[in-house]
């Protein structure tokens, strides 16, 4: 295949999602180049380029994006290369949290392949001719260069303040969560429960709106009676459902929407509900040391998904010390505190946020002890008087680690550690 004839594209980023839009290209008759930041400091292509694709994690005030404008040179990223490659029908779905357990769901509803956000890039999916439909976490990072991206379903699972420090203003935040169908002209937009009417000020889409809802009847997935419920028919009963917790519910109720609009049999509907797993650290039980149940939550990188991981674990009606901190986004840590379960009797904070948490939870009446790094923390953790330790962040990781993941697995070894002292 030499569809892209010669043509020159720069690739800005050398993560996986840089690599694989990289083979992607070079396969189809394309040239293209890798750059990246070296030493955290911009580095200025060399030649001629038609193209440049930026991977997601480059933020739009890097000089990489005005080095493109002012040369014409047109901006798009991997994302957008995969839709545009693909042959096969492609479910979109992006949210603050309950992305993930939704695309799992979806994928295993449809035979599908989950790419995207969860570390498996789209181009790779399209290269190795995954089996389709293709089910795409897509990030908001992801969805800054929307153009060209067009799911045949998209799904926004739910709206919340994330990423300010990205991007900006939640204005700018809720506008590319909107991206996600801003190029649909026909097929289904799914909208969670909590999707605020103000997060949706810029949707514009030729999408047909389908919204879902635990308490009454919509016109996309509904609760009626204890089952799940489509287009006025059951599909499978709740209970059904593996994954704990009611943000899960509002989850599988995206996933059922979306599976019905692409003509999933309810068989495949229950069995995937019932072989549902938790995302890895996504309110993972670590195991009981030192006294203490430890339960690793490092998804958790905002302040909505650690009240829900707070919430889950405060019914067991045990006493909690709650590890928060990381890399501050610009959240509101205020809404944290004053919505904190009682239960939590122990907070500690670590990492750059852990002097803002602190002072967060002084002004609502909470006590924060705050420490460097997540060892220290665990080990604070350890002493404390609670029984449950949660490692609910509620920020991003990269003051300390390369990712959430690798932050989740030093947990683990950290608490596993704790009886051989």
């Amino acid at each position: 295949m030499k569809i892209f004839g010669g043509k020159r594209f720069l690739i800005y980023g050398d993560g996986a999602s840089g690599r694989a839009a990289r083979a992607a290209i070079r396969r189809r008759g394309g040239k293209a180049k890798i750059y990246s930041d070296l030493g955290g400091r911009f580095v200025e292509p060399s030649g001629e380029y038609d193209t440049a694709i930026i991977s997601p994690g480059v933020a739009p005030t890097h000089p990489v994006y005005e080095f493109c404008r002012t040369r014409g040179i047109r901006i798009t990223g991997e994302a957008a290369l995969g839709f545009s490659l693909a042959d096969c029908d492609i479910v979109g779905v992006t949210g603050t949290n309950g992305k993930t357990t939704t695309v799992r769901l979806l994928a295993s509803m449809l035979g599908g392949t989950a790419c995207g956000n969860i570390g498996y890039p789209i181009t790779s999916a399209v290269d190795k001719n995954a089996a389709g439909p293709l089910v795409c976490e897509l990030s908001s990072f992801q969805l800054y260069n929307a153009d060209g991206i067009a799911p045949k379903i998209a799904v926004i699972t739910n709206v919340d303040l994330d990423h300010i420090d990205w991007h900006g203003s939640a204005e700018e935040y809720y506008k590319c969560k909107c991206n996600i169908a801003s190029n649909m002209r026909d097929g289904y937009l799914i909208l969670g429960e909590n999707v605020p009417i103000k997060a949706l000020s810029t949707l514009s889409t030729g999408a047909t709106v389908l919204h879902c809802s635990k308490s009454k009847v919509t016109g996309g997935a509904y609760l009626r009676d204890g089952y799940f419920c489509f287009d006025g028919k059951r599909v499978c009963a709740v209970d059904y459902c593996r994954l704990a917790g009611e943000h899960n519910i509002d989850n599988a109720l995206c996933a059922v929407a979306a599976a019905k609009c692409m003509g999933a049999d309810n068989r495949k509907i229950l069995g995937a509900l019932c072989s549902a797993e938790p995302a890895p650290h996504r309110l993972s039980r670590v195991g009981v040391f030192g006294g203490k149940e430890w339960i690793d939550d490092s998804k958790s990188t905002n302040v909505s998904s650690c009240l829900a991981a707070v919430s889950m674990v405060a019914e067991s009606g045990r006493s909690i010390c709650l590890i928060v901190g990381g890399r501050d986004k610009k959240l509101d840590f205020d809404s944290l505190f004053g919505a904190l379960d009682s239960r939590v009797t122990t907070v500690i904070a670590m990492g750059e946020s852990a002097q803002i948490l602190r002072d967060s939870g002084v002004k609502l009446g909470r006590r924060v002890t705050v420490v460097d790094g997540l060892a220290a923390a665990v080990t604070a953790a350890a002493s404390s008087g609670a029984e449950v330790v949660l490692l609910s962040p509620a920020c991003a990781s990269f003051d300390e680690f390369k990712n959430y993941a690798e932050r989740g697995e030093v947990f683990k070894a950290l608490a596993g550690n704790i009886d051989k002292k």
